[in-house]
This record gives structure tokens, sequence and C-alpha cells, in this order.
């Protein structure tokens, strides 16, 4: 490629993944190579290369590496004789900052001025979602104004760390890149994923791009090489690294000689030092702070956490601490610096995300803006008793999988990682009874009568398409969702459209100590928390005191308002207690997902505004499932469902039927639980035992 910058060279898969973008023969191509690799350079490059390249809309599964990104493509334009403005960063927060400088535009017009803008945006898939699913709409525009204009903006789509998504996230998608290729058959789209789930495959032939995809996988081709010296022509992707596993917790492995062996690894080091600290928890995150910023800082080092309910401006800093303390906020993609990292696992997916942050550096820069360069690398890995015991006991006449002191490769590692972690339940009739929601959504616009005439060849088109994808008829979809408003059940069928899933209980957080203002999930706050609660007044005059919008907080999707007090000492039980009809529900609405009549909280700490939220809240219905006689803990293993599917204890008491107890899921979950118990139901509340 004669228009590579000076001393560049391409890795064979970025090469082979610009042809296949380049393809007449191909509308969507898969890139596998491995963390570190260059995955995210691959999918510039035909923006780079060809000056008759419309675009690319990158997305991004969090606004963090969105943030990451746009740093990185502002320093790369220039080097391929491209300005620095070419680059634009689009989320939901950058929005209303734009909307608050330029008032005369509506936010549809708001948003397509800056797609406009920019011949590289950077965004997320959630943005995309909800323009093709006609939600940016105008008075007085048509229903496609800015849905219609979206394939015409962009040559290629890139989705970044696309395996972290689920069943429910991958229709929405691929309902949406069937309407785009009804608008312009030269869009592409490049998904890019170290770790891809075999369903995105099997959905992509449903949806029918099997017969024009390209599969760019490294490892299978060969292009790969291990070694201290693997020879000349080889760049070096990740760093080899000593990795140690031990059993339990973080918490308890700091507590059990984990803070020494950090201070020793400093010592040892030092300049040339710096570490991570991944656990699963936001709390465990934040009490490890607690616990190990005095520690360290007698030793002149800084420990900074980075969690959902971290401030962005502390999140930025924790980049450059010595010790950086996080959870799955940096799991993705973000590009560290650093030669120590210690992490927890909640499965295979994640163990591998996050050992893929560690050695992707050989150097870093100080505080004093000196260059230091790393001279180890070491993990220690925090995971299960039950899975130390499948890595390091021999089964049935079978050697261990790991053995101490020995050298594996990547592709071993993960291949005995894979092995040894049970595999989450798979969501497999999610796409039929809830996805196919989705794709009824855009089949009801191009139906409306501004559209019909327009869209009559597309819509006819799609119909077999999404039938296709989902197993069901759109036609059907359509009538059932008509059904399912007029029985006052309209909110399951909103939640289904969501793209990650509606939040029914996201409260405003008023972060005085770090200066900023963030939204999190109520029941965490309860349980994790010491609150205030705050008006919706007081709290956005708080926010303008602060500098900051109020904007996001005025549109009323908080539940309620908060100012931080602190971070209990231990975690306190959340139990929902619901309405006393609940309990006389017979078994047919057990385990489905319904609307549920409102909901109260009970959790020991918050007396003095408990009865404020229950107030509210009781009035306000939500989505949710119920599974009587069944305890979280319980439901979890019998389903083996993944660690973020959250369930919660419940009561509910009527003096007809007595006093029944199980757990509620709620929002999203609520809908996977309903595909998964549709099929394979729990027993019945009269036949399972009562374990509370």
């Amino acid at each position: 490629m004669d228009r590579l910058p000076k001393d560049w060279r391409l890795s064979q898969h970025q090469l082979a993944t610009y042809r296949a973008l380049r393809s007449d023969d191909v509308d969507v191509v898969i890139n596998t190579a491995m963390t570190g690799d260059g995955k995210s350079l691959a999918g510039l490059l035909p923006l780079l290369v060809n000056p008759r390249h419309n675009g690319t809309l990158s997305l991004f599964p969090t606004n963090e590496l969105i943030q990451d990104q746009y740093a990185s493509a502002g320093r790369m334009l220039p080097l391929w004789n491209h300005p620095a403005e070419w680059v634009g960063p689009l989320y939901g927060a950058r929005l209303d900052e734009l909307s608050a400088t330029v008032e005369v535009l509506k936010r549809p017009d708001l948003l397509l001025r800056e797609l406009n803008n920019h011949r590289l945006t950077l965004s997320n898939p959630d943005i995309l979602h909800a323009i093709l699913q006609f939600h940016y709409q105008q008075r007085g525009r048509s229903p496609d104004h800015v849905a219609g204009q979206m394939a015409m903006l962009f040559d290629q789509l890139t989705f970044d760390e696309f395996h972290i998504f689920d069943t429910p996230e991958v229709v929405a998608v691929l309902t949406g890149l069937l309407f785009l290729a009804t608008q312009s058959p030269r869009l592409k789209t490049l998904f890019l994923s170290a770790t891809p789930s075999p369903q995105i495959d099997d959905l992509l032939k449903r949806a029918g791009f099997a017969s024009r995809l390209r599969m760019i996988d490294p490892q299978r081709e060969g292009w790969y090489h291990h070694g201290a010296d693997p020879g000349s022509g080889w760049r070096a992707i990740l760093q080899g690294s000593n990795i140690s596993f031990a059993q339990g917790n973080a918490e308890d492995w700091i507590a059990a000689g984990g803070d020494q062996i950090l201070l020793n690894w400093f010592r040892e080091h030092r300049p040339g030092a710096r570490a991570a600290l991944i656990v699963n928890s936001v709390a465990t995150a934040l009490r490890l702070v607690s616990r190990l910023k005095p520690l360290l800082a007698h030793k002149g080092l800084t420990v900074e956490p980075n969690t959902g309910i971290t401030s962005r401006t502390i999140r930025k800093a924790s980049y450059d601490a010595d010790l950086l303390i996080g959870t799955s906020t940096v799991d993705v993609g973000v590009d560290f610096r650093i030669n120590l990292l210690i992490f927890e696992s909640s499965g295979a997916g994640t163990f591998l995300q996050r050992l893929g942050r560690l050695g992707r550096h050989t150097t870093f820069t100080d505080r004093d803006q000196r260059e230091q360069r790393f001279a180890a690398f070491a993990a220690h890995a925090l995971v299960p008793s039950f899975i130390y015991e499948r890595l390091f006991q021999p089964q049935e006449g079978e050697p261990a999988p790991f053995v101490d002191g020995a050298t594996y490769t990547r592709e071993d590692l993960a291949r005995i990682i894979n092995t040894a972690f049970p595999k989450p339940v798979s969501f497999t009739h999610y796409t039929r009874l809830w996805g196919r929601f989705v794709p009824a959504k855009v089949y009801q616009e191009l139906s409306r009568k501004e559209l019909r005439q327009i869209f009559g060849s597309v819509r006819d088109h799609l119909k077999q398409r999404f039938y296709d994808l989902t197993s069901t008829s759109v036609v059907k979809a359509c009538k059932e969702w008509e059904e399912r408003d007029k029985q006052g059940e309209g909110l399951l069928i909103r939640e289904a459209q969501s793209f990650r899933g509606g939040s029914p209980f996201d409260c405003g957080v008023l972060k005085e100590d770090e200066g900023d203002v963030v939204t999190y999930d109520l029941f965490w706050l309860l349980a994790n928390a010491h609150l205030e609660l705050m008006t919706r007044e007081a709290f956005c005059a708080a926010v303008r005191r602060m500098g900051k919008l109020d904007m996001p907080y005025q549109r009323g999707y908080q539940k309620f308002f908060f100012r931080w007090l602190g971070l209990r000492e231990q975690r306190e039980q959340v139990h929902i207690i619901l309405g006393p009809q609940v309990a006389q529900w017979g078994s047919e609405r057990h385990q489905i997902a319904q609307v549920l009549p409102g909901i109260q909280v009970g959790c020991n700490g918050h007396e003095a505004f408990m009865h404020k939220l229950n107030s509210k809240l009781i009035d306000d219905p939500c989505v949710g499932l119920i599974i009587p006689a069944h305890e979280p803990r319980q439901v979890q293993r019998a389903r083996y469902l993944p660690p973020g599917l959250q369930l919660w204890p419940y009561t509910a008491d009527s003096l007809d039927a007595g006093v029944q107890a199980g757990s509620v899921a709620f929002g999203r979950n609520a809908l996977l639980l309903d595909s998964l118990l549709r099929i394979k139901p729990l027993p019945s509340s009269s036949d399972a035992p009562m374990i509370f």
C-alpha cells in the first residue's frame, strides 16, 4: 500500500481486512485478531487510504472506549495527512453539551449535523439503534428524516468489541443492518472481536449475510508466532507474562498477604512499575481503594478507582495512577500501560478479556513526563475454588491442564480457560419470543401513511428477511404488540425494543466529594451507600452550582435523586415487597414476563426516606418476572445464569393466600428469563421446597 506513513507496516490481518472491505463480493467482515493486534486500525484503513470513502461510523460498547479511541484517532489522522477534525465523538452526554450551546437546532438536526461534519464518527450502538428504530423524529418532518439518511452518510459501519453483546443486542443490530441494506448496497459492516460468540455467526446466517461474509482469523491462518525470538519480520503484540492462580476473591487475597505482594512488586520494579486490580463488584473496588490508598501513599504511590459510579475526572486520572482499581468499565478495549495485573473473573470471557489488558506496552510516561520501561510482566488470577481444582487437579487419569512452571501460548491458555469455566446458558429462544418486536417496530414505521408508498417494496422485502432472522412473522408480532398495548402490557414491548434494556430504577447521584454527577441503580445504592434523598429541583440546582448541565436530569428518566454520603462498610440486603394480589396469582402468571403493578423496597439503614421511596414505587408499574419458592442463588445455579443477570428476593403477603416468597427479575432480565423458563421451567411452587 503506497499510502502508508513512513516506516509503517501492516499486519497480515489488517491488509486482509482492508481488501475484504474493498471487495464487491463482501458485505460483512469479522476480524478476530488477538487483543492488541491493531483491529481498530484495520477498520480505519478504507477511510485512511481511499480519498472517495464517504465516511466510517465506528461503534463502541462504552463511552469510556469512545473517549479512548477519540484520543487515538486524533493522533493517527495527521500521520496519514488527514486533519484531526475528521473525527468526532457522539453519545448522549455529548448531544446534551451541544444542545446547550446550539439552541436553534432540535436534537435530530443536531445529530445529523454531527454525523455530516465528521468523516469518522465514534459513537455507540445504542444511538444507531435509536435512529434505526425511528426514535429521532421531529414535528413537520418525515418519520425517516434521520433513519433514511444513515446509509447515505457512511460507507462503513464498524462494531468494536462486539462479543460483549448478547442475543437481544445482536438481533437489534442485525435488524438495523437489514434495513440499511435496502437503502445502500455498497454499505460494508465490520465486526471486531478477539473472542466472538458463536451466536453471532448463527444470527448472521439467519439474516442472510453468510454468503457475502468474510472471516479474518489470524490464528486459523497461522499468522501468529510465539516465543522470545521469532526471527525477522515479526511484530510483538503482547509480552510474555508470568501468571499465578489463587482461589477466592480479591478482598480475601489482599487480606491474606496480597497487599504485600503489591508493595514488593513496586519496591522491586519501580520506577518501571504500574498495576491494575480488576474486580467483579463496584462495592468491592471502592472498599479496596479505601484499604490500599493509605497503604500505598506511605510509599509515594497513587491509587485511583475506575467504576461505573466513579466521576469522569477520577476515571481519567486512574490511567495515570500507580494502581488502578476498576470493574467492567475497563474490561473492554481500553489501552492499559501496566506490567502487573490482579483480577477476578466471572467466566471465561471476562478472564480472557481482563488478562488481555496486560503486556500491551513495554513503556509508559510517568508523572514527571519521563519515559519508563517495563522489565517484567505478571498476573495474579483469582478464581473460584472449583475452577482452581479443574485447572490444577488431574481428572480421570488425565494430566492437570496447568502445571507449575510450564510455558503456554495464549491460544493454549484460552483453550484451557474456556474448558474450565462452565458455559453460561444461551438464551436461544429470545429472538423468537421477544427479539421479534425490534423488526416489528421497523415494519410498523414503514407502514405508516407517510411512508407506505415510498417503502412499499422495501417493507415487503424486509418482511421475509425479518422472518428468516426471528423465525416468526413480523405481521403477527405487530398484531400481538397492538393487543398487549390494549391490555396494558405495552411496557413489555418497549423493554424488548430498547437496545440494552430499559433502566426502570436509575437514579441521579450527586457526588460532591468528586465534583461530579452520575446515574446509578437504585437497588445497588440502597445496598451499598449512605444516601440523602433529594428533590429533583434541589438536585438540579446543585448540579448547576457544580457548573454542569442539569438537562439530563430534567427529562424524567431517573426514578430518584440522592446525595452520596459514603460507602457502607458492609452490604445490606435489598428485599422486594410485592402487592397482596401477587400472592393470589395462579401458576399461569409465574415464571413469565409481565407488567408488575408497582413494588416496594426494604433495606436497613434508610429509614429516613424509605416511606417516600415506596409511596412512589408502589404506583409505578414495571416489567418483572416472579419465581415463587426459589431464592435467587437457587435460580442462578439451577439454570447456569450469567452473573450479570440480577435476581432479588421478594415477598407478597395476602390475608387469603398467606405469605409468598421467591425471586424476582426486572426489565431486560425478566425477558431473558422468560425466554428460558418458558422452555425449561423450574419446579412449580407446590413442588419446590422453601429455602430462605
